[in-house]
């Protein structure tokens, strides 16, 4: 019976003596330096960033790749939501200091000079399915879905029409229309991603 118990026990704890260490890493996040780990055994992990950020983070004071400082601020999303996004760095502090909408260069920022800064509006989930619901119907004007496989809808303009639009639409999505995230912003993206919805302002 002690054995197999033993054989047991060296089964179940076979897999956890395999799993690797994860690597720790730093990055440079709002000006101060963050401590963040990854799996450098994770499948597919090459395909996350170029070889230039591979040479770019083995030197220097920020040692993470750019998805990982991407992970790090979106938790709730999947890799392929995060699609729409990329990493504002500030030059002033050398630092990122958020995500924004747009195209990413080899080291996972912002290709062109970043406008806005995305942050997440809380309790969002019904406003996410409304939106998207709203969007496919094509009842909501302005409101368009990314064809990147993220399945992320945004809708774009003016506070005035984004407040306007999340109105129409009612229930969840309307009660965002008044969110400080929105009303703070002239200029306004709306990003329904993921049971997720982010607010983009200048």
């Amino acid at each position: 019976m002690t054995r197999i118990a033993l054989f047991l026990a060296a089964l179940i704890c076979a897999p956890l003596a395999a799993r690797a260490e994860p690597t720790l890493c730093t990055a440079r996040i709002n000006g101060q330096d963050a401590p963040l780990a990854y799996d450098p055994d994770e499948p597919g992990l090459r395909d996350h960033f170029s070889r230039r950020e591979i040479l770019f983070t083995s030197w220097g004071r920020d040692t993470c790749p750019s998805y990982v400082v991407l992970r790090s601020l979106t938790p709730d999303l999947t890799d392929r939501q995060r699609g729409p996004f990329c990493l504002r760095h500030d030059k002033a502090s050398d630092s990122i200091i958020g995500y924004d909408l747009g195209r990413r260069d080899a080291y996972g920022r912002c290709e062109a000079p970043a406008k806005t800064v995305c942050q997440r509006v809380n309790q969002t989930r019904n406003a996410a399915v409304a939106i998207t619901g709203a969007a496919a119907r094509g009842a909501v004007n302005g409101a368009r879905a990314l064809p990147d496989g993220s399945g992320a809808v945004i809708l774009s303009g003016s506070q005035g029409h984004i407040a306007g639009a999340l109105s129409s639409i009612g229930g969840a999505a309307a009660a965002m229309a008044s969110s400080p995230a929105i009303v703070a912003g002239a200029a306004v993206s709306v990003v329904a991603v993921g049971g997720a919805v982010y607010a983009c302002r200048e």
